[in-house]
């Protein structure tokens, strides 16, 4: 691929990120103001892509800007973190054609009795699917029950790395986390579109250089 040709292509994909986070916006998942976080701290902005599910072309492409993350990561299946990544992990285990499989939340109780469904096998690679990375503690749970189940995981996409010191501690984990977008590059497209005031941008980007987990 020619130099010119390379360029074009990465235009084209920023201009699909730029178009993407705008859409992202004006469907409300991502939310302004002073919101509890899961992890019990307070937050100037949220992303919730919960709402994607009603919204079949986001989801599409959230999907494809996930599988080209993956296209250079070797591996034989998927497993998304449940549960807001699950709809990505399943339309991107259909358009690749590459089996996903899921944890369940808990341990069936009952008949099989597992914490993971679907066919896999000992030393398969599986890569990873999640929505959030903020502490990644969702991430390192789902990574642990499949390292226990004997499958190989060294890589997860994301849709968004909050860059709040999640991403460092799976790479202590080695776990290398890939992600469409880190909370800067969210918060610029939104703020040269209007869609975020110059104040807000500030105060986001204050909160994530005081609120990291390592």
């Amino acid at each position: 691929m020619g130099r010119s040709v390379r360029e074009r292509f990465a235009r084209k994909i920023m201009q699909a990120l730029e178009e993407l986070a705008v859409q992202l916006f004006d469907a409300g998942a991502v939310r302004l103001g002073d919101i509890e976080a899961k992890v019990g701290r307070r937050t100037p902005i949220y992303f919730d892509l919960r709402v994607v599910v009603s919204h079949p072309r986001l989801m599409m492409a959230i999907s494809e800007q996930l599988t080209r993350l993956a296209a250079d990561i070797p591996h034989d299946l998927l497993c998304g973190v449940p549960y807001a990544a699950l709809p990505f992990a399943a339309v991107m285990s259909v358009n690749s054609n590459t089996p996903m499989i899921m944890k369940r939340k808990e341990t069936k109780l009952y008949a099989t009795k597992k914490i993971l469904e679907g066919v896999y096998e000992a030393g398969q690679k599986c890569l990873v699917v999640e929505d959030v990375v903020t502490s990644g503690g969702s991430l390192l749970e789902t990574v642990a029950t499949l390292r226990g189940e004997q499958l190989r995981v060294s890589h997860a996409v994301v849709v968004l790395d909050r860059e709040q010191g999640g991403a460092s501690v799976l790479a202590a984990d080695g776990v290398e986390v890939k992600s469409v977008y880190t909370m800067t590059a969210l918060v610029r497209v939104l703020q040269e579109c209007g869609r975020i005031s110059d104040e807000t941008a500030e105060i986001v980007s204050d909160h994530i250089k005081e609120c990291r987990f390592a």
